[in-house]
């Protein structure tokens, strides 16, 4: 009777045993769910000081101070405020460390965290320049190296919890820590998108931050899933904060709209509400934490009375079994011995086959526990699916049986939606970031990015490389006469007609706009090109019937096309784009509806094009620029009204050059809006002199400066504040500048008008220049937002037919209300014409040449209405 004695008090033993392991393992559950929530707390610190550090760096970009409007004199004042808010972000990192060491984090990982932000703060602190990128990649491997701390804890909370109800608290745990650690990167990507717009990088931020924001999005779809409800209400209300529907707002219009910056005062409230989004959910993490330690401690008090209870139980039980062993005999001492290995082999996380032999208790017991273990190997099979990424395995929707194990499966099936959603919105990002939104065909990212990889495989085989630059003739036109819509539809048309007549491997791709190129390759000559550019015209040229206001109609486009080949991959992908444009644009000149090579006159002309441009630029740059002033004068009294500013570029080794000579080419890039703000900028500062020597109050009137700023820089969205800018800077009263657009260009792009109007709104005067070169109406005048008319100097003549235009259009301007200017005035006779057809001024070498800027302003000064010259 001993053996069987010496078990049932063995069996005691080992069930007292568990029942106070499962205490002690409650204890340790409690703590380890309080190191959790302040490693979570860490990391958030972490990041919070990323935020200022990235802040930091969007405020002291020369690019977004501008568009923020910070002048020289609030910029000390934003530095103290960042200042202060980089101490107080650094004071709450260190503290927040300081008590994850007190919780038990290992000291190697704290004091590895410690190590890293001090170098990191000395490299802010340092003074140089930041490279944003690799400062923000090193912060983040800090803060990714708490999280991976915290996930070894929260795996053995819960492995150590003793009830479902703790599991599911933990798990709450574990949610509000995801949206924790997912807030503030979610602004820190933000930001430096901001950093790098119009930039290469643009892109690659873009998704960085959407990859964050989608992150964001996740995090906050998972609060449905807490299990307290009043912890998930708390939670959802986070959401509607006053700081949270501000960030939101930012964000999700940054989106859709793209990155536009905000206002200073906006981009500081983002940053103060993101801040207090991320306190509010460490506040109320702080109290899910506490609600799963206390769940846990609960536990290990239940684990306590179950050991006191067991203790009670067992002696009875050894009692008792002093009269039953003898029934039981060998069989049943060996199945208990069997069940037991078979229980501890479960408790080591080995899941073996339990036999169900032996008297009934110990084939009901034995039933359970293999009951156990096929549920066991069902969560191992699901997390080992999970793992390795296949969703779709049959497995992930069986279910589990118990409360435990709805919990669990429900937690699978939220975390397999999570990861489809995450797939779902990375493969619609990259067709987005990679396709044109109306034709879906690749946009100009892609093309070149595959014109570059087809470049690179050329260069491996030898094969040639074609490029075509198709540019559609008349869309301007469809546009205006049947809508945007009828232009959209056309551009869809044109884009799956290409399609067709290109080869299978061809790629056909949107620039933009009305623009368009086919990439070839494994190309035998030229000529197969030119043949394929040939079919290309005459499948765009077809008409296209499109919906209108009116009903169906057809309209037609034509097309012309720049050919450009590259043999072996010689050139990158760039280079053969912009070949392959000025080869349309000779293709447009010379009679549309053509097919163009570039050829070696073609890359001279864009090695000269190249050559100015750069040459320009660095003009700019060194003070290679001036500015020169030409007189305006009244015609019938010949007193001063004004000059007209004009560039002269001092090229080292060439010469002076007139505006004639390099500004059409700035005006292919946006290096002529560098130009024109450069022209401005030094005109008003001039004006400013001016005014001050002659003693002339800010509201006294004087002689007005002409500046010709082209359709690009007018483009611009904020032409508006920078114009203002300009004249508040320099003291000068806005009726004083006048700005003078070509009429090509507001023919071209009436989108123009608004921003004439709003111009004209400050106070700045409007002049329509060349007129009689474009196309419109004299009837239009009345409805356009400009002051004055400057009349084309080719139309300033002694030809009679000449002389009845100019005429006609200066009392067609009277009558709208608007002043005449005649340009290019070079003999007495024609302004003695002007004077009799009551043109208001004039200005031209009869007249006067232009000045320098001491002797225009000796003419500024004196104002004695004397002609001049």
């Amino acid at each position: 009777m001993l053996v069987p004695l010496s078990t049932v008090a063995a069996f005691a033993v080992v069930l007292t045993s568990r029942a106070q392991d499962e205490a002690a393992a409650s204890s340790t559950a409690a703590a380890q769910v309080r190191t959790y929530g302040q490693l979570a707390r860490a990391s958030a610190a972490v990041d919070q000081e990323l935020l200022v550090v990235v802040a930091q760096a969007t405020l002291s970009s020369p690019d977004v101070a501008e568009r923020l409007g910070i002048t020289p004199q609030s910029a000390p004042l934003l530095a103290a405020l960042v200042a202060d808010a980089r101490a107080r972000v650094r004071s709450g990192t260190d503290r927040e460390l300081s008590l994850a060491a007190a919780t038990g984090v290992p000291a190697a990982a704290v004091g590895s965290a410690r190590s890293a932000i001090a170098e990191l703060r000395d490299r802010v602190d340092g003074g140089g320049p930041l490279d944003l990128a690799a400062l923000r990649s090193s912060w983040v491997a800090v803060a990714d190296q708490l999280r991976a701390e915290q996930d070894v804890v929260v795996v053995a909370a819960a492995s150590a919890a003793g009830s479902t109800s703790t599991v599911a608290a933990i798990r709450d745990v574990r949610v509000l820590a995801d949206l924790a650690t997912a807030l503030t990167p979610d602004v820190v990507d933000y930001l430096s998108w901001l950093l790098d717009a119009q930039s290469p990088e643009e892109a690659q931020s873009r998704w960085e931050w959407l990859r964050s924001h989608a992150g964001v999005m996740l995090a906050r779809e998972s609060l449905d899933t807490i299990g307290d409800p009043a912890l998930r209400t708390q939670a959802l209300r986070l959401a509607g904060t006053e700081d949270a529907v501000q960030v939101a707002a930012v964000l999700d219009a940054a989106a859709t709209d793209g990155p536009v910056v905000p206002p200073l005062p906006r981009l500081r409230a983002l940053v103060v509400s993101a801040d207090a989004v991320a306190a509010e959910t460490i506040d109320l993490l702080a109290r899910a934490v506490d609600g799963a330690a206390a769940s846990a401690a609960a536990d290990g008090a239940a684990a306590a009375t179950e050991r006191d209870r067991t203790v009670v139980v067992a002696g009875g039980a050894l009692v008792g079994t002093v009269l039953l062993l003898w029934l039981l005999g060998h069989q049943v001492t060996r199945s208990l011995r069997r069940l037991s290995e078979q229980a501890d082999e479960i408790s080591r996380g080995r899941f073996v086959d339990v036999g169900s032999d032996g008297p009934r208790e110990v084939r009901s017991v034995g039933r359970a526990l293999g009951s156990t273990v096929d549920s066991l190997r069902r969560i191992q099979d699901q997390a080992a699916a999970v793992a390795r990424g296949d969703l779709e395995a049959p497995v992930l929707g069986e279910p589990l049986p118990g409360p435990l194990g709805a919990v669990l499966h429900a937690s699978v099936e939220r975390l397999v939606d999570a990861f489809r959603t995450r797939d779902r919105l990375q493969a619609a990002l990259r067709h987005e970031a990679a396709h044109d939104p109306l034709t879906d065909l690749p946009n100009r990212g892609q093309a070149l990015r595959l014109t570059t990889a087809a470049l690179h495989r050329a260069r491996r085989s030898g094969a040639g490389t074609g490029l075509l630059f198709v540019d559609l003739d008349g869309f301007k036109a469809v546009n205006d006469r049947a809508g945007h819509a009828a232009g959209d539809a056309v551009l869809r048309t044109v884009g799956a007609r290409m399609r067709e007549v290109v080869r299978s491997g061809d790629t056909v791709c949107r620039l933009g706009g009305d623009e368009f190129v086919v990439l070839v390759e494994g190309v035998r000559d030229v000529a197969e090109l030119v043949r394929l550019g040939e079919r290309l015209v005459r499948a765009v040229s077809r008409p296209v019937a499109v919906a209108t206001a009116s009903g169906s109609r057809l309209v037609a486009v034509g097309a012309s096309i720049g050919v450009a080949l590259a043999q072996d991959g010689e050139v990158d992908g760039d280079e053969l784009l912009a070949r392959a444009d000025a080869a349309v644009y000779l293709a447009k000149h010379a009679g549309r509806g053509r097919v163009e090579v570039f050829d070696e006159g073609l890359r001279s002309h864009l090695d000269e094009r190249r050559d100015i441009e750069e040459g320009l630029r660095r003009g700019l740059a060194e003070g290679d620029v001036r500015v020169v002033y030409q007189p305006v004068l009244e015609v019938p009294t010949g007193a001063l009204l004004g000059f007209e500013a004009l560039p002269r570029w001092d090229r080292p080794g060439v010469g002076v050059l007139t505006p004639e000579t390099f500004v059409p080419v700035a005006e292919q890039s946006d290096l002529v809006c560098e130009l024109d703000r450069w022209v401005l900028r030094a005109t008003v500062v001039q004006l400013a002199a001016w005014r001050a020597a002659a003693g002339l109050a800010l509201d006294e009137a004087g002689p007005v400066v002409s500046v010709n700023v082209s359709a690009r820089f007018l483009g611009d969205p904020r032409v508006t504040d920078v114009v203002l800018d300009e004249l508040v800077a320099a003291g000068v009263p806005a009726r004083s500048l006048v700005l003078e657009i070509g009429e090509a260009a507001v023919v071209e792009s009436p989108t123009l008008l608004d921003r004439l109007a709003d111009l004209r709104a400050l106070g700045v005067r409007v002049a329509l220049d060349d007129f009689g070169s474009g196309t419109t109406s004299i009837g239009a005048l009345r409805h356009l937002p400009v002051d004055a008319l400057k009349v084309d100097g080719r139309s300033v003549s002694s030809d009679p037919a000449d002389q009845r235009l100019v005429a006609l259009v200066v009392a067609a301007a009277h009558a709208s209300g608007l002043t005449v200017v005649a340009e290019g005035v070079e003999r007495a006779d024609v302004l003695d014409r002007l004077a009799a057809d009551a043109c208001d001024a004039a200005q031209g070498h009869h007249l006067s040449a232009p000045l320098t800027p001491d002797r225009a302003g000796e003419l500024f000064g004196a104002r004695t209405g004397e002609p001049v010259g």
